[in-house]
């Protein structure tokens, strides 16, 4: 199976342009991807294998090493988040963070000895490596580049970078035009564990956010992959081999491919949080565990700060199974107590940590509240609008990209067989755990159908199908593995469309960080700070542009309009100016170019131009000042 794996991944490689494993080796993005997925794993395996020995519940315990990074990822964001609200400098709170791992590792090693052996090397080894393997594949666009860059067209990626750089320097709260994105962007209040961690591994591997970026977001998406091995492992009764199918069925959907690579930082972090977390709840549910209750605990929040409009779905899950349970425990006549998280109360004692931690968590915990409520209010009124929540999206996603599928042609009647497999797995579980998981995927089908009849809806579409339909097709996979005959060949061909539906998004992603781009930070620092430069470039490229020239106080003739970024000022007066190679030279430009590349030039400009005084500045002008958008 291995051998099998490793076959499978050299050949796509070599099908994308890329000589195989040699050819990644030789890669001159190698270095810097490597160094990042090392330090991520690195960081949440140290901060990850105490909170584990203490807390996974034991029942869980065969798949122990499977859950020390998903685990460390959870308690190292939530852990610098609330140092960084404390005030801590971020440099020292990562230094805190490690140690208090490592501390907390050798209290677990010597509590509870070393971490439980996996039935065999492969229930644990196979996944592993599958999930490298899908990290490895993933990057082709950054193999096809040969540099560390962000790969993609992710509209959000400059300011995913930016805000974790920010928050590598200053306090949440803060404003600082000094730094590319001056402010944690309002949309994004309640984000901040998830670009603590960017920062986090920025500052371990050495590099800068946008270098780390799209391989931080990739070793996200293999760890939600391997949440779903571990899914079908613990609550649907699935084998090692069928569990790996699910898990690779999953590494090559198309939907979940795109949202990583291009990349959506912050709904992979919600992706990936959420298998674990319907792990958890069934285990909370059913063995009333404490430990497990504190880790599901633990996923829930991280989930709800990273992507506060995907908390429903394990809500559902938990609530659907909390309401089967107790219907069946009071017809057997048995006492039944009540969902109240108050219980963890315990008396004034309690308030000594509960207190502190309410106060400093009140502003992303606020963020999730206004974001959810918000959300709320559209979605169950059809008379509200959907625009300002459309996102970079201008037309729903066809139906095929969800399900793993490479036709567009009786597309809807494979989707329908799909879930009717599902529904064959569902039927052999306990009636519990079928309802919890059966709620969220028919959570996800009706939504779907609500947003597809209005206008606007393609994001949230979009949004609740990618969370809900791995789901589906994990169960479906599992149905299908246990047909003895025909079963391993439909497999096969599941394996083979969903490698053709995500081949063409492989081919047609590249990177939206070019060489040229980034050589802009050189012509920033070769500059006195706070010279002012006028852009005379695409509003498009902008975003990137601005980023690039941070020390310098920035305007422009063309601003970026009806969007939710920070933009420049608008002003004809400056005393350089940045123009696109391929465009004529600004009339108000004199001399010749100062600097130039293929894309872009630098002049100077005429002094005394007319049209008002400059107004160039290193602040950003914020388009959003509500909650209202994605």
């Amino acid at each position: 199976m291995a051998f099998a794996a490793y076959s499978i991944a050299q050949a796509m490689l070599i099908r994308f342009g890329i000589q195989g494993y040699r050819g990644v080796l030789r890669n001159g993005a190698f270095p810097t991807a490597a160094g990042v997925g090392l330090a991520s794993a690195g960081l949440f395996a140290v901060c990850g294998l105490g909170a584990t020995r203490l807390l996974l519940p034991e029942g869980l315990r065969r798949h122990e090493l499977l859950w020390v990074l998903p685990i460390g990822a959870c308690t190292s964001s939530l852990g610098l988040t609330v140092l960084g609200f404390c005030g801590i400098p971020f440099k020292l709170s990562l230094g805190l963070i490690i140690g208090a791992g490592a501390l907390t590792a050798v209290l677990g090693v010597r509590r509870r000895g070393l971490p439980a052996r996996p039935e065999t090397l492969g229930s644990v080894g196979l996944p592993a490596l599958v999930a490298v393997l899908i990290v490895i594949v993933a990057l082709v666009p950054l193999w096809r580049s040969g540099f560390a860059t962000v790969i993609g067209d992710g509209s959000d990626a400059h300011l995913a970078a930016g805000t974790a750089e920010f928050l590598q320097h200053n306090y949440p709260t803060a404003t600082n035009a000094h730094y590319p994105v001056d402010m944690v962007p309002l949309v994004w209040r309640s984000k901040q564990p998830i670009y603590y961690a960017l920062g986090a591994v920025s500052t371990l591997s050495g590099r800068v956010p946008y270098e780390a970026l799209s391989t931080t977001t990739l070793v996200l998406l293999a760890l939600g992959a391997l949440g779903f091995f571990v899914l079908a492992r613990e609550l649907l009764g699935a084998g090692v081999y069928a569990s790996l199918a699910a898990m690779g069925v999953l590494g090559l959907d198309q939907i979940l491919i795109h949202t990583g690579i291009h990349p959506y930082y912050n709904q992979t972090w919600g992706y990936f949080t959420l298998p674990f977390a319907l792990v958890l709840v069934w285990w909370a549910l059913e063995h009333r565990s404490r430990r497990g209750v504190a880790l599901l605990g633990l996923f829930l929040a991280l989930g709800a700060f990273a992507y506060p409009l995907a908390l429903p779905i394990p809500l559902i899950a938990l609530l659907a199974g909390w309401w089967v349970k107790r219907r069946a425990r009071k017809r057997r006549g048995e006492q039944v107590g009540s969902l109240n998280p108050l219980r963890r109360y315990r008396g004034r004692r309690s308030l000594l940590w509960m207190a502190p931690l309410a106060l400093i968590l009140a502003i992303p915990a606020w963020g999730v509240a206004e974001k959810s409520l918000t959300a709320y209010r559209v979605v169950v009124d059809f008379n509200q609008s959907l625009h300002a929540w459309g996102g970079d999206l201008v037309a729903f996603i066809p139906i095929h990209q969800y399900f793993g599928l490479s036709f567009s042609s009786g597309s809807a009647i494979a989707a329908i067989a799909i879930c009717a497999c599902a529904v064959i797995t569902l039927r052999r579980l306990p009636r519990t755990l079928a309802w919890s998981l059966g709620a969220v995927i028919l959570f996800g089908l009706l939504m779907a159908v609500e947003f597809s009849q209005r206008r606007y809806g393609s994001y949230f579409e979009f949004k609740v199908l990618a969370f809900t339909v791995p789901l589906a097709i994990v169960c479906a996979v599992v149905a299908i593995a246990r047909w003895r005959v025909i079963g391993p060949l439909i497999l096969v061909a599941y394996l083979a469309t969903a490698y053709q539906s995500t081949a063409q998004e492989l081919v047609d992603t590249t990177n939206e960080l070019p060489r040229t781009m980034i050589a802009l930070r050189g012509w920033d620092k070769s500059l006195p700070a706070n010279r002012s430069v006028r852009l005379d470039v695409d509003p498009s490229l902008q975003l990137w542009v601005a980023y690039m020239f941070s020390d310098q106080k920035l305007c422009t003739q063309q601003g970026l309009f009806l969007t939710s970024y920070p933009r420049v000022a608008i002003s004809r007066r400056a005393e350089y100016v940045l123009a696109q190679a391929d465009r004529l030279k600004p009339f108000d430009a004199v001399g010749p170019a100062l600097r130039t590349n293929g894309q872009f030039r630098l002049y100077r400009l005429r002094a005394g131009l007319p049209a008002g005084p400059e107004a160039c500045t290193r602040a950003r002008k914020q388009s959003v000042t509500k909650i209202g958008a994605l």
